[in-house]
């Protein structure tokens, strides 16, 4: 990780806490404070710097996913700006590159927050679909790193969501 994405982490993480401080964690009904949680982190903070720590380009055609960065700010108002910003990653990597790999650390998955965002790769998924670049044939793999112990229950979530393409695509590292 590099000095810029640890100093957004640290921001990040300070103004969760901060957050949290004024507004006591709620016990049920955690999802929405957590949207609102992130909606504040964002309003105060640059939205590319952000995107790059969530998302970052390694050995030309690797996309890294940080799963715990995204958990922290993603929301429902930023879903098409991220969405855009991959689409972008994706269109600068096949400039120079026939195809692509995806590397998706789940660390800290669990199943409220499959719940909480599989709106989001709905989103994604459709977007996807009708951009017309043929993303998802010139993908290679989506490599899941750390994997959740409830991995089977997360895949009957979000397999249904997925392109078939995608589904077909996924290793599981354990």
């Amino acid at each position: 990780m590099s000095s810029t994405d640890q100093n957004i982490l640290d921001k990040i993480n300070s103004m969760k806490s901060e957050y949290y401080s004024t507004n006591s964690k709620n016990i049920l009904f955690k999802n929405q404070q957590k949207f609102e949680c992130a909606q504040s982190i964002i309003q105060n903070i640059d939205l590319n710097a952000v995107f790059n720590t969530i998302i970052e380009v390694n050995e030309k055609n690797r996309i890294h996913i940080n799963y715990s960065v995204f958990k922290t700010v993603m929301n429902p108002s930023i879903y098409m700006d991220l969405i855009y910003f991959i689409f972008k990653v994706n269109d600068d990597i096949l400039k120079v590159c026939s195809s692509y790999s995806v590397y998706i650390d789940f660390k800290g998955l669990t199943m409220t927050g499959v719940e909480r965002y599989k709106d989001f790769v709905s989103l994604l998924s459709e977007q996807g679909k009708v951009n017309g670049k043929n993303f998802l044939e010139k993908l290679e793999y989506v490599y899941i790193i750390n994997p959740p112990f409830m991995i089977s229950n997360v895949g009957k979530i979000l397999l249904p969501l997925m392109d078939k393409i995608v589904k077909d695509k996924i290793v599981i590292k354990e």
